[in-house]
């Protein structure tokens, strides 16, 4: 064992150390705020479970809250355990993507590969939140390896693996459903290579199933019965492909248009360069290197391009493409990429250079980023204290920023509004208290027709980074003044 450390390359080292800088800012700078409406219910069903209180939102997100529950004893803050569970799960998938990596590439490219993936800086961030991503993306690599695995084994009770995997990634963050084919694919290769009965993969496919229960029925009895728990999934989906989810079906921008943010703005731009000019420029100087011979590719490895494509299409046309976060698996295997098809032979030292200097932009960025994130007030927090030293009684209406002053427990009278009518009625028994507004329900006032001219003045606007909250970063506060 001594012998092997010592026998590691500086490239090695470079790895290793990157990874252990980035781990350890993790705790030193670990997220303290709630500032979402998907993150107050997450770090709610810590406390108490409960789907018809959205603690949390369907579909319960199971394995991702038990998680939680479970650092919630060492970890006091409930969002605190959430991100705690994400970090040392999201830690443990190095040991599935080096597998992954390694089986293609030597060692010393292997680990400078995983140090880049691993530390990719949005990546990073999302991980630092009380959010599902960062566990669904650990649980996506445990799953990615257990495919590999059970592909190559010649043994089929193997394929229980991924099976099992499965579950727990869709018992984390159903909305990764599409890597099921990848499922599909490991029983393809089995009928065709191995002339696996049919019958077999029928019984492989009943296990798949029993697997997925075992937290659907969990979710089924927390809901008190089978019909409830129907009635509300289906009001979710229902909201979320029709109305309020971000779909392409309620989308107001054309199909190109929204092609275009997806893949500029959402993979590359925030997803793989976390909006820095220095790293994009260093990184499409790196991309510009990928254009020569490759091999043919192996069954394992077109896994691969089965598991993006459908994710693509999914992300693509039922995900809401104002949060990039719901793009993360597609940076991280388009990175996966890049390393692999660089370093299948021995790279030139350019593109060894380049990428050394990749690994140190995105380090550097993610530490400086960690901190920030845990030191700087997100926007409404900032709000909350300005109207809490406001010197008079107020009533605050607002969009979905409501849910966050919930769970701070602000002192003064906050609602959710969302049409004027209704404003105007309820308006008119707060005579006694200032009328302040949000931004974001003036703005859901002029989409319903109305022209609120001098009837609002504003009063002051709240800034935090858009990497961290990519809807309510920029908050600006109004006060009704008919």
């Amino acid at each position: 064992m001594k012998n092997s450390i010592l026998k590691l390359t500086l490239i090695e080292w470079l790895g290793i150390a990157s990874i252990l800088i980035v781990f350890i800012m993790q705790w030193v700078y670990l997220n303290p705020f709630v500032s979402s409406w998907d993150q107050v219910d997450f770090a709610l069903a810590v406390k108490r479970f409960d789907l018809m209180e959205m603690q949390p939102h369907f579909p319960g997100y199971p394995f991702f809250i038990l998680g939680g529950k479970l650092m919630h004893g060492f970890v006091s803050e409930p969002s605190q355990s959430l991100t705690v569970f994400t970090i040392l799960f999201y830690a443990s998938s190095l040991i599935p993507l080096y597998r992954i990596i390694h089986k293609r590439l030597k060692r010393s490219y292997a680990i400078l590969s995983t140090a880049i993936i691993y530390s990719s800086t949005y990546t990073v961030i999302m991980v630092n939140q009380p959010m599902s991503e960062g566990a669904a993306l650990a649980s996506l690599w445990w799953y990615v390896w257990g495919l590999e695995f059970a592909i190559t084994s010649k043994n089929n009770r193997d394929m229980l693996v991924p099976l099992v995997l499965l579950s727990v990634l869709l018992g984390i963050r159903l909305s990764y459903l599409p890597f099921a084919i990848g499922i599909i694919y490991l029983f393809y290769l089995k009928v065709k290579t191995n002339n696996t009965p049919m019958r077999t993969i029928f019984i492989y496919t009943i296990w798949a199933v029993l697997f997925q229960l075992i937290w659907v029925m969990g979710l089924v009895i927390s809901e008190g019965s089978i019909s409830g728990f129907i009635k509300l999934s289906l009001a979710f989906t229902s909201g979320h492909f029709t109305d309020w989810g971000g779909a392409i079906e309620t989308d107001q921008i054309d199909f190109f248009q929204r092609m275009y943010l997806f893949i500029w703005k959402n993979i590359f731009w925030t997803g793989t360069f976390a909006e820095s000019h220095l790293t994009a420029g260093i990184y499409i100087l790196l991309f510009s290197f990928l254009f020569r011979k490759v091999k043919k590719s192996q069954p394992s490895n077109m896994l691969f391009y089965w598991l993006f494509a459908s994710y693509f299409v999914w992300a693509l046309l039922a995900q809401n493409i104002e949060k990039a976060r719901h793009v993360l698996p597609l940076v991280l295997m388009l990175l996966l990429f890049v390393m692999i098809k660089h370093f299948s032979k021995k790279p030139s030292a350019i593109v060894m250079g380049v990428t050394v200097v990749i690994l140190f932009c995105q380090v550097n960025r993610d530490v400086k980023l960690l901190k920030i994130q845990a030191t700087e007030k997100p926007a409404i927090y900032q709000m909350n204290e300005y109207i809490r030293q406001l010197d008079e009684p107020v009533i605050l209406y607002t969009w979905e920023e409501t849910r966050v002053l919930q769970y701070l427990k602000a002192p003064y009278l906050n609602k959710r509004i969302e049409t004027y009518q209704l404003f105007r009625l309820e308006s008119k028994y707060y005579h006694e208290k200032t009328i302040l507004l949000t931004d974001k329900v003036i703005e859901g006032f002029k989409s319903q027709g109305i022209n609120l001219g001098q009837k609002v003045k504003k009063l002051k606007s709240f800034h935090s980074n858009d990497l961290f909250e990519p809807i309510y970063h920029d908050i600006t506060l109004y006060k009704w003044i008919e």
